[in-house]
């Protein structure tokens, strides 16, 4: 039996329901940095960043695995890599691209709201390299582990103007 929320995003029009994607995506958010601030707040940096990097590491592997089996993802791939990044619960709050290719991806996020916020509220760029590295990591255990990742740069190092992080995701010629 259908619950009540079913029964009424069953009512909504396609665009509506991508809004709807998106806001929830943008509560996820707020409510990771809330959790974040408030660890932070209490134990400091060092301590919220390490819990931080643990719960996205968790979560990742939990959400790939969903991801993959929800929307029957079969082989491996940087198509289905990337795929499973792009379906993931904080992915259509950020702004970022990508580039494909055969044997490489290109992944560079333009637009990070955590960061953003922080600087907003004057508490400057947060280390958040870890925390991807675990999250990337993860999606290429559940969905390719031949591949591999790499930092091109990210917090706590420099990054353009434009761009707060880039990460390169390579598949290994056969």
């Amino acid at each position: 039996m259908d619950n009540p929320v079913s029964q009424e995003l069953e009512k909504l029009q396609k665009d509506t329901l991508i809004e709807l994607i998106k806001m929830y995506s943008h509560n996820w958010l707020t409510v990771d940095g809330l959790w974040f601030s408030g660890v932070e707040e209490k134990y400091g940096l060092d301590a919220a960043l390490e819990l931080d990097v643990r719960m996205w590491g968790i979560g990742s592997m939990i959400e790939a695995k969903r991801t993959k089996n929800f929307l029957n993802l079969q082989g491996g791939g940087l198509d289905n890599i990337i795929k499973t990044i792009n379906f993931m619960s904080w992915a259509p709050g950020f702004g970022y691209e990508y580039e494909l290719s055969t044997n490489r991806a290109m992944w560079t996020c333009k637009r990070c709201p955590p960061q953003e916020q922080r600087v907003k509220i004057g508490k400057g760029e947060f280390p958040c390299k870890p925390t991807f590295d675990a999250c990337f990591n993860n999606v290429i255990k559940v969905i390719d582990p031949r591949a591999r990742v790499q930092c091109i740069f990210c917090p706590p190092g420099p990054h353009p103007d434009d761009a707060w992080c880039q990460w390169e995701f390579i598949l290994p010629e056969p």
